[in-house]
């Protein structure tokens, strides 16, 4: 089973979260709200916790067997965060984070406006962290390919007004870089 360390020291769960704070402030969300962000942005993926090691660093595609018990992470989120008894805000970004706007994300299949702000923007943030950074299957995409990736999924997979912020946010990190080598979200030098 996964254990904690594994999981946070990647900063993933610390990048989602900055990145969801900075998509939120760009939609003119107020502190309260934007706290809520990065509270949820830092516990997105507790569930994985529940998620076997061999799944979550297998090198390869995982198995349609595998993909169902991948699945259960969001639900795994809740139940850990549950036990406290009472339902917040940040919880409901951790189990529907995998929602997609157009009905086809998991596990309740909601669309659009069903699904919470809070976890339509941290998907936004996951999926370009996720998209730039190296996985265990796949080495990261560039800054130019992870920014027309979720162009691509505005609308159907995206929200569109989170992924317009997320754009805005990115353009303005970019201009704020001196020197002549640009930055990727991840920090890492970019092609672009």
């Amino acid at each position: 089973m996964a254990i904690w360390p594994r999981i946070g020291d990647t900063g993933h769960d610390g990048r989602v979260a900055q990145l969801a704070i900075d998509i939120g402030r760009e939609l003119g969300m107020g502190r309260t709200e934007l706290e809520v962000l990065g509270r949820a942005g830092l516990l997105h993926d507790v569930g994985k916790l529940g998620i076997p090691g061999a799944i979550l660093d297998k090198p390869a595609a995982l198995s349609e067997g595998e993909w169902r018990v991948m699945r259960t992470h969001p639900e795994l989120g809740l139940a850990i965060l549950g036990a406290t008894g009472r339902f917040t805000r940040e919880m409901l970004a951790v189990l529907y984070h995998h929602e997609r706007v157009d009905g086809a994300g998991y596990p309740h299949g909601l669309t659009a406006a069903e699904i919470p702000i809070e976890a339509r923007i941290v998907a936004v943030a996951d999926t370009f962290d996720a998209l730039v950074s190296d996985r265990p299957y796949r080495h990261a995409f560039t800054y130019a390919e992870a920014v027309a990736r979720v162009r691509h999924e505005s609308g159907t997979h995206l929200d569109p007004l989170a992924v317009g912020a997320l754009a805005r946010v990115l353009k303005s990190r970019r201009h704020s870089v001196h020197g002549h080598q640009q930055q990727s979200f991840s920090g890492q030098p970019s092609a672009a």
